[in-house]
């Protein structure tokens, strides 16, 4: 019973920070779910209540999407969660996320230094680096650290960040769960009841996230996400050479 309340408890908060950040669930609740699951079908228990969560974030922020965006980003988002999630069924890259934790620190620190000395990533690598997110969200499932970072090159504001976000991050659940499910057809067998509970949980923490937003300003809340992605970059880096 008080493993349950923990895993409950961890998807309301990683659904209120994946609101503000754009991303933080699967980061979160993975490794909750390795400890009690086998670490690919944590992934793939993960990666369903990461979809629930962004059908219902689809349905809050629908008005606030940037298309032009999803044109130049998303569309690689999709190849590239197809290569990881076929590639998961043989490796999980240590090497690969050491180095996504050193660029996401890059990143997040340039959208916190001083505006006459900030720099930004090109957006001629847009495309790379939709690809990037879209192979890492179907390899390992932690999609959304690296598309945060490129989102904050553009001036939009934080609705759109959000709408704009969750429609990439939409695209890759449904490009990468059906792969997962045919490489483990026996899942359905292995769901709990409390599963259910947990997509409760992600969909009421989207909600209290929906309200935390109003209180920042959309400068602010670029800063915020920065700080997430460097968090994010540091624990991604350190975990491995630890």
């Amino acid at each position: 019973m008080l493993q349950d309340i923990w895993i409950y408890l961890a998807t309301f908060l990683a659904s209120v920070v994946t609101l503000l950040a754009g991303f933080g669930l699967a980061t979160i609740l993975t490794p909750v779910f390795a400890l009690i699951y086998d670490v690919k079908l944590a992934i793939l228990l993960v990666a369903v209540v990461h979809l629930c969560n962004n059908l219902f974030k689809f349905i809050l922020f629908r008005k606030h999407i940037n298309r032009s965006i999803i044109k130049k980003f998303g569309i690689l988002s999709i190849a590239g969660a197809i290569a990881g999630a076929l590639m998961q069924s043989f490796m999980i890259s240590t090497t690969l996320k050491v180095f996504l934790g050193i660029v996401l620190i890059i990143l997040g620190a340039g959208e916190l230094l001083p505006p006459n000395v900030k720099f930004t990533v090109p957006k001629k690598f847009d495309l790379a680096g939709g690809f990037f997110s879209g192979f890492l969200g179907g390899l390992v499932g932690n999609q959304g650290a690296i598309r945060s970072a490129y989102l904050l090159n553009y001036n939009i504001t934080k609705e759109e960040f959000i709408g704009t976000s969750t429609v990439i991050a939409l695209a890759i659940d449904i490009t990468r769960i059906p792969i997962y499910f045919s490489l483990q057809r026996d899942v359905f067998t292995q769901l709990p009841l409390e599963f259910f509970i947990v997509i409760v949980c992600a969909l009421l923490g989207t909600i209290v996230g929906k309200q935390v937003l109003k209180l920042f300003s959309s400068s602010m809340f670029k800063k915020v996400v920065a700080g997430f992605v460097i968090l994010i970059g540091i624990a991604f880096t350190f975990q491995i050479l630890s």
